[in-house]
């Protein structure tokens, strides 16, 4: 077990004396946290709020709001309070949607609202950021925004039960209490493809324990115990556990306030199937807790068939969303994006899932962005430390990677602030193209992002403490997630000697590297970018196309039905044709005999707008072509 003090490690932190003076930096590291205090919705919940934006409004977190009674707007949506309203004091949970997060804000404030909740109205989804509109300069009243399920489990229990909670930037004020720091698990990657984890030892796919720890209480503790449970769920099947590890420090006193807590162990999860694994870290001590809801939090990575992505997803491989990231000043060009390792080569680099904000509130189409050409365009990148005379120093540097593909994608009335879309990788200059991965390698995806655009991410993950956790392995690994380059495309690839800041938060550019100059607030946030790779090996696809004269499908984009249109070199006794979905799941099946030239007509009637393919197997082999379903 390795062990250090975070305030004697970091530069922007100093030493603190413990019970009511919490240094800000401490409290950033922390962050704000909001808690429910009555079942069933008991506990402490995510959120995001107006003062964290890049252009802050309504007020600061700066105060400890305690045992707060919560309560319904009475205008669900807040837009337009009855004269019978009256908050005085109270909470507001009020529901996103109609009008601007400022005028709610604004309109519960005259209703003498002591703060607002905003519950996210889109089913599933996480809270994000929110622009002040038009009233959020008169807002002086936090604001904050919570998940959709948490939300509408909050309101439904509302219907019946009264509710207070309390919003605090560091502790409650127990003797006892220790909180695991939100996010600061030594996560694994969101999403990974089980034709790269498989069967793999690379260090990218191992699963470390560790994590930072709060000490919000008034007293010093002793035998601090961090333990980690990795379950696994197979599609379709029960969860089983897969891994197990902890680690112990002897004494945590007041003074220190967070340290951090690593495991020399490292696991290899080795899955035969798709599904999801879910990873809980626990945190107790000697003396017994006097708030345990923030002694526990867990998090799920996919397993998928075609779909890697850093951030997290859902069970489709769609990347969450919670917020936008820009570096550098306003009018700052930067590239920014994942670094994936592919194990198995052979596949395609298909398309980019991801989606970007130019934070224009006055209105909602990318079809009217500012930015020239109004297209979005991001590179495939192989990165081989120390080729091509650079360094072998785990940085990369522009003389080390190769282009290997490009996604150029143009924005249509349909695109809009926030919303994912999918950009096919075609070559490197963008034309369609097949753009074949390498075993064994390191690829860097790149959202080349002008000014003053933002790149979506998932600000509800960051990597500092699986960096921090691989650095301090006996044989220390240098393991980076995201690295950013504060500049365009061309600026870095134009000279060789341009690096890249593998840490996102680093006190200099020279140190962008090393993971005891980031302080763990500045490294939050991943970009919500997926690269989709083919189902199937091209070199599988190459084979079977020896006996394809034609294979083609068309319209495309489909609404009703696609038509299959096949030329094969000889006679197919069995001819099978699967419609599958963006990440492999089989949509239907269609079995034919005897056939060698044929346009074959499928319905799409019952398939949901989206990404899918055609897999034609014949004469022992088999081919994929795409296509896109969409709906009047």
């Amino acid at each position: 077990m390795r062990r250090f003090y975070l305030v004697n490690l970091l530069v922007a932190l100093f030493t603190i004396t413990a019970t009511s003076n919490v240094s800000a930096q401490l409290k950033n590291f922390l962050g704000p946290r909001l808690y429910v205090h009555e079942p069933p919705v008991i506990g402490y919940k995510s959120f995001t709020y107006s003062s964290s934006t890049t252009t802050p409004w309504g007020r600061a977190l700066d105060s400890t709001w305690k045992n707060v009674p919560l309560v319904k707007s009475v205008d669900s949506l807040g837009c337009v309070q009855p004269g019978t309203a009256n908050y005085t004091g109270k909470w507001v949970l009020i529901w996103r949607g109609t009008c601007q997060f400022g005028e709610k804000a604004k309109f519960a404030q005259d209703k003498g609202a002591a703060g607002v909740i905003i519950i996210n109205n889109v089913p599933g989804a996480e809270p994000v950021g929110m622009a002040a509109g038009t009233a959020g300069g008169s807002v002086t009243i936090p604001v904050l925004m919570v998940s959709n399920p948490e939300g509408a489990a909050m309101w439904n229990t509302l219907g019946t039960t009264p509710l207070t909670i309390s919003l605090c930037v560091w502790g409650l004020g127990n003797a006892n209490d220790l909180a695991l720091v939100p996010k600061s698990g030594a996560l694994t990657t969101g999403a990974t493809p089980l034709n790269q984890i498989s069967g793999s030892s690379a260090t990218a796919y191992k699963q470390y324990t560790g994590a930072l720890i709060a000490n919000v209480g008034t007293n010093d503790q002793t035998n601090i115990k961090l333990k980690s449970v990795i379950t696994f769920t197979p599609t379709g099947g029960s969860a089983s556990v897969v891994f197990q590890d902890s680690a112990v420090a002897t004494n945590f006193n007041t003074i220190d306030s967070i340290i951090s807590i690593t495991s020399p162990n490292v696991g290899t999860l080795n899955p035969t199937t798709t599904g999801v694994y879910t990873t809980t870290y626990t945190v107790s001590a000697d003396q017994p807790d006097d708030n345990t809801a923030d002694n526990s939090f867990s998090y799920n990575t996919y397993i998928t068939n075609n779909i890697y992505c850093k951030g997290r997803t859902d069970a489709a491989g769609n990347p969450t969303i919670t917020n936008g990231l820009r570096f550098g000043s306003g009018t700052s060009s930067f590239i920014w994006g994942p670094l994936f390792y592919v194990n198995k080569g052979g596949y395609k680099a298909q398309a980019l899932r991801y989606a970007i904000n130019d934070n224009d509130t006055s209105k909602h189409s990318l079809d009217q962005i500012t930015v020239a050409d109004k297209t979005s365009i991001s590179y495939l990148l192989k990165w081989v430390d120390g080729s091509n005379g650079g360094s072998t120093d785990n940085i990369i540097q522009a003389s080390e990677v190769e282009i290997k593909g490009a996604s150029i994608y143009t924005f249509t009335s349909a695109d809009s602030n926030n919303r994912l879309f999918t950009s096919i990788m075609g070559d490197k200059d963008g034309k369609a193209g097949i753009v074949t991965l390498d075993a064994n390698s390191w690829y860097w995806v790149v959202v080349d992002m002008p000014g003053p655009t933002f790149l979506c991410s998932d600000d509800s993950y960051s990597y500092f403490t699986r960096s921090l956790a691989a650095d301090n392995l006996t044989s220390s690994v240098k393991d980076y997630s995201t690295p950013m380059f504060l500049g365009s495309m061309s600026t870095f690839t134009d000279n060789g000697s341009q690096k890249a800041n593998m840490l996102i938060g680093a006190t200099s550019a020279a140190a962008a590297h090393l993971i005891d100059s980031v302080s763990f607030p500045s490294s939050d946030g991943v970009p919500a970018l997926a690269l989709e790779l083919s189902p199937f090996q091209v070199s599988v696809n190459e084979v079977a196309n020896q006996g394809m004269k034609e294979f083609s499908v068309y319209p495309n984009p489909a609404t009703t039905s696609v038509n299959v249109k096949l030329n094969l070199s000889q006679k197919a006794e069995k001819v099978q044709i699967r419609i599958i979905d963006a990440v492999g799941r089989r949509m239907m099946t269609e079995d034919y005999n005897n056939l060698q030239k044929e346009t074959l007509n499928i319905s799409t009637e019952k398939l949901s707008a989206g990404n899918y393919y055609v897999v034609l197997i014949a004469n022992g082999s088999a081919t994929v072509q795409p296509f896109v379903v969409t709906k009047q």
